[in-house]
């Protein structure tokens, strides 16, 4: 006899989650993950702004008006997917808390 996926996670989400709805829990699970994210990101800016002591625009200004080493170039695009990653992720926890205010 074999319990199936979804009856294994309803089953485990009323355990850890009482009272709650499964969308409910959903939507907290998912709006920790977001936040997560969120936080991953910002580490990551903080951490470039700091090693190029300037903002980001300041930064991707000097490295499009110039020809950078690889280094250079493969953090711009690391500090360029932080920025955007921030950005995604503070859209979508907004959605999620909007979600959960109408749960």
């Amino acid at each position: 006899m074999s319990i199936s996926t979804t009856t294994v996670l309803e089953t485990s989400a009323r355990r850890l989650f009482p009272n709650q709805s499964l969308d409910e829990v959903l939507t907290e699970l998912l709006l920790e993950r977001a936040q997560k994210n969120l936080l991953k990101y910002q580490v990551m800016a903080r951490q470039f702004a700091a090693k190029y002591e300037q903002d980001f625009e300041a930064f991707r200004q000097r490295v499009l008006g110039s020809d950078p080493d690889f280094e250079v170039e493969q953090d711009y695009y690391d500090w360029e997917m932080a920025v955007t990653g921030m950005a995604d992720m503070k859209q979508e926890i907004e959605r999620l808390r909007r979600l959960d205010q109408q749960l």
